[in-house]
């Protein structure tokens, strides 16, 4: 008879590989340096973090601080960034499809397309083409 720890035991190795993985084996999927994908990172403080290629895509950064964060490459698609500090972060190559803006500081950052946002002059566009 099984007790419930091996029952859970058994639940969890379960899933794991059968054989182990090698660094040379190729996938489709993106390289990610680091993956926050769908983590709750509300008010959280990333000033000058390094971020390339970080995934982040649904996370909910609002009033997070990413003051002169490099960006550069990561997955913000549908993020919530309400509020967060985001000025002198380097967006460059950054996804930012369907993701939450709103009162967010952009001020001085590099963004997706190598401009620099100005809040008087830069018209801010983050459609779905």
């Amino acid at each position: 008879m099984k007790t419930a720890k091996t029952q859970l035991e058994g639940n969890f190795t379960s899933a794991l590989p059968k054989s182990p993985f090698h660094p040379s084996d190729k996938s489709d999927k993106p390289n990610y340096n680091s993956n926050f994908a769908n983590a709750i990172l509300k008010g959280v403080v990333f000033t000058g973090a390094n971020l390339k290629r970080a995934n982040l895509i649904r996370s909910n950064l609002s009033g997070a601080d990413l003051q002169g964060a490099d960006l550069q490459g990561a997955n913000l698609s549908e993020s919530k960034l309400c509020e967060a500090n985001l000025r002198g972060a380097n967006l460059t190559n950054a996804d930012l499809r369907g993701a939450d803006l709103r009162g967010a500081d952009l001020t001085a950052a590099i963004m997706p397309d190598g401009t620099i946002y100005d809040p008087n002059y830069h018209v801010l566009s983050l459609n779905n083409d």
